[in-house]
């Protein structure tokens, strides 16, 4: 099996597996849905401020971003994800606002036929599930897919965090482990600009967040501390991050300029495979 139909085939399980059991959400319930609520809070800086700027989130789940994207008054919304049968209710939410995609065997395939459509892609925790080989097909699709002066946000876990083992292998479909460093250089060389490192803070963090954020301080100080003195990365791009080498996750933002992707004739992920 390709390491892309791999992935595909865990999804479509996983979407089929106890799904008369997961709920089917109106979007009544959502507006004080906790895990909405935090979306809103960490995404608004980040988000366009034209409100009917095409968005498409890849790998929306259970539709928790695109809430936040209505709740937050966009109105041209995407989302594309594998299994979408069981989740088709992300739709009912606003009549109109937002389309739904199923995602048959890889993301650079279903991008490839939505060129320069979209003003902002998101992808939570999401790039870690494509097969190294076919990075370079599916970012090249990314930035394609983009306009212009588009904005491509990736959040993913942090393989120098306080937590690289458990954050790689705590599902069956995550492919490699990014820092960065290596995003850096990924969305470097498939011609992506102004590459940004953030960090996300709370607006206004409850009393269980302010105690843990103390609680985990003197392990992630460790954290920091060992990767100045041992780690590879000094003077890396992921010390813009602050603090480094402290956060759970990377989030990074990068800018789809004029320049011509860098390809070689390469444009389906086996004719990477059958190069490499």
């Amino acid at each position: 099996m390709e390491p892309n139909a791999f992935v595909a085939e865990v999804y479509r399980r996983m979407s089929l597996r106890h799904a008369a059991e997961r709920a089917k959400r109106s979007f009544a319930e959502i507006p004080n849905n906790s895990r909405v609520l935090l979306a809103i809070d960490e995404y608004s800086p980040l988000l366009p401020s034209n409100k009917k700027s095409a968005i498409l989130d890849i790998g929306f789940g259970d539709g928790w971003f695109l809430a936040a994207c209505l709740k937050l008054d966009y109105t041209n919304l995407y989302g594309a994800d594998f299994g979408i049968e069981n989740k088709g209710y992300v739709a009912d939410w606003k009549k109109g606002a937002i389309a739904l995609y199923e995602i048959e065997n890889d993301i650079g395939t279903f991008l490839s036929h939505h060129p320069e459509q979209y003003d902002f892609i998101h992808m939570s925790h999401v790039i870690e599930h494509i097969p190294k080989h076919s990075l370079l097909w599916i970012v090249d699709a990314l930035y394609q897919a983009l306009n212009p002066g588009g904005i491509l946000l990736l959040r993913t876990p942090n393989m120098e965090g306080p937590t690289p083992n458990s954050s790689l292998y705590v599902t069956l479909a995550h492919e490699y482990g990014f820092c960065g460093s290596n995003l850096q250089s990924l969305l470097d060389i498939c011609c992506f600009d102004d590459i940004r490192f953030h960090t996300v803070a709370l607006s206004s963090p409850t009393m269980r967040q302010r105690v843990g954020a103390v609680l985990r301080w003197p392990w992630l100080k460790e954290n920091w501390l060992r990767h100045q003195l041992f780690g590879v990365n000094e003077g890396a791009i992921c010390l813009r991050c602050s603090p480094p080498h402290t956060s759970r996750n990377v989030w990074v933002s990068a800018l789809r300029g004029n320049a011509q992707v860098l390809t070689r004739g390469v444009d389906r992920p086996r004719d990477v495979w059958a190069a490499s």
